[in-house]
């Protein structure tokens, strides 16, 4: 049955986005008289993930033409029927940032949501660190550290896919995800050596540290068969809150060999180790953003730390049996590890009448061990044939793949300090830190049968088989179709109280259609229909501690147009969307007993006949992170994005994403969030950021940068009641925030210099609430320094 209003809704914008197009069309004698931009010199081929068609690469534009993330096919953006960027070295090097997660805010439709390196928000849906393919590299799940984001050192580029990929990629979030396109070896030796310093030069302007790096590749042999490549880099942070440090080191080598002309093969490894303060961040009482303490305050004491260690090894192999036969092959496996020991936040200070505003006032915290180790093992290969049939010209494309995640997450002491014990207290402004007794100094575990102290084993074991297929009818008319079946195994149990192993078994078949309109080669207008599947973790757990959870399905729709004009010299992407999901988990902290009870007597929830018990029939809840499982969300909106280089020197790049996530139905117990704002989404969002270099005169050399980025009003809860008093019911509205960056270039022959000014006018904000919202809240980076300088030779 045809959606009438989504219907119209795509009509309006093809409609609006043909009355631009002409426009543009009109105004084309203005850009045509411009000198257009010199393309590169023809490279050596590379492996897969690294190639781009040489007629679509363009000296200058922030944006590449081509990215096949979203369809695993070297392909033109504009024969591809979702929304995706291919963010390149020259946006990279423009922003200048040392993570990431740090390119976020330049990026249309993607704000960061959490203290790691998974939680994203795409398009109104959060990512968290349960959902793997939420960042891929080169096309594979799996990151060394999980709460650092990756370093821009060994990045080549970024293509970001929103909507719902899971027919390529198995299970994903709807929203999108982000895929990292590592540096690989290439055939022109080049060596670059880089120093980034930066300070703090606000209102907590206690920030300093240093990062060098290196980047040296090049042949290995006179007849360039066997290439490498080097990255590594290190370096010491002092951050803006109190106590915050981080010492992070990266190496990455690869080599890639070529036996033919028609063959790649490379390996590359990775070596991560970043070790930090441990930070819960900020808090929020009576869930009030205006009741934060100052940014830098920190309720750790100073010897709490964080210790992250990762290792990888990744295989990628192409071979073109002929110009209509190709084959791709990729490999990942990853050892993580990471350990902590701190004074987490436990919550706020419970009132009791002799002190009634303690919660406003006074945190608990417990004393916390911890050990987690993960690997990730994970293969995709996939054959891609062309031919013609009557005519009708095919893109086939048939793979498969899957791997195993692993997961030992090892609690070596969870003491929460609570009721009359007060040892680990501490107030919410001018907190008192450095007085708290060692770690060691309290029992392991608050509980007299040591019930916290869990050894969880987790393993999610994937298959997934694909198919696609890109039909050309003609040059204006194009079809793309493709479906998936994928298979999840999961299976959890408790090695230090052993009591069975639980099995999760989920499978699901996944279709996928678009279709495409060029009426130019410069113009597109395309529509779409895909699926998205996340089975739930087996680590997943509800108030009562089980996981009677069920696997999240999505269905997203999407419609647009794009234009690329003058040699790829303006770029334009105008889409409306609507993506419905299914039994999404909300994230909380757990019950008490004594909470647990009250919302069962006031109807929240029904106890399961499964539920545990201890031996004096009192109800066992789940401890650290529960979940409840909502009905149904939908997010919809439109986003558009421009790039375009108007004059030799002179880039830019923005978009703006109007984004309505909402929960349409609740399950039982919750009927009060229907309606509700997803949290850490904006309804509106903006950025901008452009560059312009001087190409002559006595101003040579010197290029200037300006960026902005707007967030608009976001929430960190779900209601918790039909009524709360607490503002806004109590889901803790987070004000809109605008924050502005300056950059300054200088090149001196072989050296690149940049001089960045982060938050320009020193702005205070709360970029993301936490997964128990109003406990870990991020703050923004206040004012920031970064100078930068980059030797080529």
């Amino acid at each position: 049955m045809i959606n009438h209003n989504r219907a119209r809704a795509l009509v309006r914008l093809g409609a609006t986005a043909s009355a631009l197009a002409l426009a543009l069309g009109a105004s084309s004698g203005a850009w045509a008289q411009t000198t257009p931009a010199q393309p590169p010199a023809p490279q050596p081929a590379q492996a897969e993930d690294d190639a781009v068609p040489a007629d679509i690469i363009v000296k200058g534009s922030f944006i590449d033409a081509g990215a096949s993330s979203a369809t695993k096919l070297d392909i033109r953006v504009l024969d591809t029927p979702f929304s995706v960027d291919s963010y390149n070295g020259n946006f990279l090097k423009a922003i200048e940032t040392t993570n990431v997660s740090d390119l976020y805010k330049y990026m249309t439709g993607i704000q960061r949501a959490g203290n790691t390196g998974y939680d994203i928000t795409f398009r109104g849906f959060k990512t968290s660190g349960n959902d793997r393919n939420a960042i891929l590299t080169d096309g594979l799940p799996g990151l060394s550290v999980r709460f650092g984001s990756p370093p821009t050192i060994g990045t080549e580029r970024i293509e970001l896919v929103k909507g719902a990929t899971s027919v390529l990629y198995g299970q994903a979030q709807p929203g999108g995800f982000i895929n990292i396109i590592t540096k690989k070896p290439k055939a022109t030796a080049a060596y670059q050596v880089e120093l980034k310093a930066f300070t703090g030069a606000g209102s907590y302007g206690r920030a300093i540290g240093y990062l060098p790096s290196i980047d040296f590749t090049g042949p290995i042999t006179s007849d360039g068969s066997l290439l490498y490549r080097v990255v590594a880099e290190a370096g010491y942070n002092r951050g803006f809150r109190n106590d915050s440090y981080e010492k992070p080191i990266y190496i990455a080598p690869s080599i890639t060999w070529k036996p033919g002309s028609r063959t790649d093969i490379t390996v590359q490894g990775e070596y991560r180790r970043d070790k930090s303060h441990y930070d819960t961040y900020l808090v929020a009482p009576n869930r009030d953003a205006t009741l934060i303490a100052p940014i830098n305050t920190t309720y750790q004491e100073p010897n709490d730390y964080l210790l992250e260690r990762g290792y990888i090894g990744t295989l990628l192999v192409r071979h073109e049996f002929s110009d209509k036969v190709k084959f791709n092959l990729g490999y990942r496996y990853v050892d993580h590890f990471d350990t902590q020991l701190n004074f987490d936040v436990n919550g706020f200070k419970a009132a009791t009448p002799a002190n009634p505003t303690a919660p406003l006032t006074t945190l608990t915290r417990r004393a916390r061990g911890q050990i987690n180790k993960r690997t990730y093992s994970f293969v995709d290969a996939n054959f891609n044939f062309k031919f013609d049939t009557f005519g009708i010209r095919h893109t086939l494309m048939i793979g498969g793949g899957g791997g195993q995640e692993t997961a030992s997450l090892d609690r070596t002491q969870f003491y929460a300090c609570t009721g009359s014990c007060t040892a680990l207290d501490v107030a919410i402004y001018n907190p008192v830190i450095g007085a708290a007794p060692a770690l060691s100094s309290f029992p392991l575990d608050s509980s007299a049968t040591q019930a916290n102290l869990t050894w969880r084993y987790t393993t999610q074991n994937s298959i997934g088989l694909y198919a696609s297929d890109l039909i050309e009818f003609g040059d204006m008319f194009k079809a793309m179709v493709g479906v998936r079946y994928a298979d999840e195994h999961q299976t959890i149990e408790d090695l230090r109280v052993p009591a069975g192993v639980t099995y999760k078994h989920d499978r699901k078949t996944l279709p996928l259609a678009g279709l495409l309109f060029e009426p130019t080669r410069q113009l597109s207008f395309y529509a779409s229909y895909a699926t998205s599947f996340v089975p739930t973790a087996a680590a997943s757990q509800d108030v009562f501690g089980l996981n009677p959870f069920v696997p999240t399905y999505a269905v997203s729709y999407e419609g647009g147009v794009k234009l690329d004009m003058f040699s790829h010299r303006l770029n334009l992407t105008a889409a409306y969307f609507d993506i419905e999901k299914q039994n999404t988990l909300n994230t909380t902290a757990c019950l008490t007993l004594a909470q647990l009870n009250a919302a069962i007597a006031l109807g929240t929830y029904t106890v399961p006949a499964n539920a545990r018990r201890d031996a004096a029939g009192n109800l066992i809840p789940g401890t650290g992170t529960c979940s409840d499982q909502i009905g149904k969300e939908r997010s919809r909106g439109f986003e558009i994005e421009l790039n375009a280089s108007p004059l030799p020197g002179w880039t830019i790049t923005g978009g703006y994403a109007h984004t309505k996530a909402r929960v349409v139905s609740a399950n039982a117990g919750l009927p009060y969030q229907a309606g509700a704002r997803e949290t850490n989404s904006p309804d509106d969002a903006f950025n901008f950021w452009t560059r312009y270099d001087f190409q002559g005169g006595a101003l040579e050399n010197l290029g200037l940068g300006l960026g902005l980025s707007y967030i608009g009003k976001r929430v960190g809860f779900l209601p918790p009641a039909a009524v709360d008093p607490r503002p806004e019911n109590g889901t803790m509205p987070l004000a809109a925030y605008t924050t502005i960056d300056l950059g300054l270039y200088y090149k001196l022959k072989n050296i690149d210099l940049t001089f960045k000014v982060t938050n320009l006018f020193d702005k205070r904000y709360i970029e993301s609430a936490g997964f128990t919202g109003d406990i870990n809240l991020v703050p923004g980076t206040p004012r920031l320094l970064t100078a930068t300088a980059r030797i080529h030779f």
